[in-house]
């Protein structure tokens, strides 16, 4: 474990305060917690969030979860992704093998959100320190030498803030920062249902519809599954059938292409979706907002809880989310291209190099790696 070093009694005293309590925020609490650094979380919502937006945890977001200890719970709660499967409607066009890497936690491991928080939740009570719920941030000032926050109508003094509260983000808000960027034009919808008949388990399947849509059906446990169209209803959109046991949500929602031009400063900065937001294909979501938050607390002890030299967790966290928004949009376009004699070209040369163990190796790990 990192040590802090040489911290002053006055900032040691200070508490940090992390606004929202979703993966990034959790995972800066819990960062700051193991290291014995005096942190608050604070969530305006009633409680635990019974809701799962993000599902799959890529192998470097569970690194960072492992140094708490919440790797491995994760890990034997989530569901691996044993294959992944594209389809062309209703034909069966490639295959990929996820599970090919010597490395067995080099995997991607599906579990929903909800589940994920109350991991990191337990992981961080064991270090003394619980989620405040309906607790609202309602101002922010930072004229004096450590700013100070208003919740609830109680205002004290922090010796940093840490927006993880999402998009519609009252840190950020207060920095005087815009997101960005546009919406796509179409709706897009999700279901998580359960169909234990669907498939083997731990198979991811894409399906690529000759209307230029896309259907994702994502594995999160033996029997449940996380359908994305990008299209307005999820269930209608799936080109075959399903036979659907419980269907425990469904809903549609607009996607955001956006990032912050700055992610803070001083002793006040953001991370996660108050940062950046992008399409859900590749899911990188949540696992961005998770290395935003490792970053940001490592940043601090190197610059032991000092604000000089913080200046470089944004520049470094703002090139990695436009990697990640590039990443995500061209994988999204490459996607939804209508079918055409040249898509067809690569699933097929995709497929038949995939057939290949040492090939089907390295398009996984360049897959998991980014």
């Amino acid at each position: 474990m990192t040590q802090v070093p040489n911290i002053s009694d006055v900032t040691r005293d200070t508490p940090v305060l992390i606004v929202g309590a979703g993966p990034t925020g959790l995972t800066a609490a819990l960062e700051l917690a193991r290291r014995d650094i005096p942190v608050r979380i604070v969530e305006r919502r009633e409680g635990p969030s019974p809701l799962s937006r993000a599902v799959g945890i890529m192998p470097w977001a569970m690194d960072i979860l492992d140094q708490s200890g919440a790797g491995p719970l994760v890990r034997n709660a989530a569901q691996p992704v044993h294959c992944l499967e594209v389809w062309t409607d209703k034909q069966h066009a490639m295959s990929l093998s996820m599970d090919v890497d010597p490395n067995p936690n080099f995997r991607l491991f599906c579990l929903p959100q909800n589940e994920t928080e109350a991991i990191l939740a337990e992981k961080l009570a064991e270090h003394g320190v619980q989620v405040e719920y309906e607790k609202n941030l309602e101002g922010i000032s930072d004229e004096a030498d450590f700013p100070l926050a208003t919740i609830n109508s109680e205002t004290r003094s922090y010796a940093f803030i840490l927006g993880a509260d999402g998009v519609r983000s009252t840190v950020r808000d207060h920095l005087g920062e815009k997101m960005q960027g546009y919406d796509l034009p179409t709706k897009w919808s999700i279901a998580d249902v359960d169909a234990s008949g669907w498939t083997a388990p731990g198979v991811f399947r894409v399906y690529l519809k000759t209307d230029g849509n896309a259907v994702f059906v994502i594995p999160m446990s033996p029997k449940r599954y996380r359908l994305v169209a990008s299209e307005p209803d999820a269930l209608t959109a799936l080109p075959v059938e399903m036979e659907i046991e419980h269907l425990h949500r469904a809903g549609d929602f607009t996607i955001g292409i956006r990032q912050a031009s700055s992610y803070g400063r001083g002793r006040i900065w953001i991370a996660g979706d108050a940062a950046h937001t992008h399409s859900p294909v590749g899911g990188r979501g949540m696992n961005l907002g998770i290395q935003d938050a490792d970053e940001w607390v490592e940043r601090l002890i190197t610059n032991r809880l000092e604000p000089e030299g913080m200046q470089g967790y944004s520049d470094a966290r703002h090139a990695r989310g436009k990697e990640i928004i590039e990443f995500t949009e061209t994988a999204r376009i490459n996607v939804m291209a209508k079918p055409g004699l040249a898509k067809t070209l690569a699933l097929k040369t995709a497929g038949t190099l995939g057939g290949l163990m040492l090939i089907n190796r390295k398009i996984v790990r360049r897959m998991l790696s980014t």
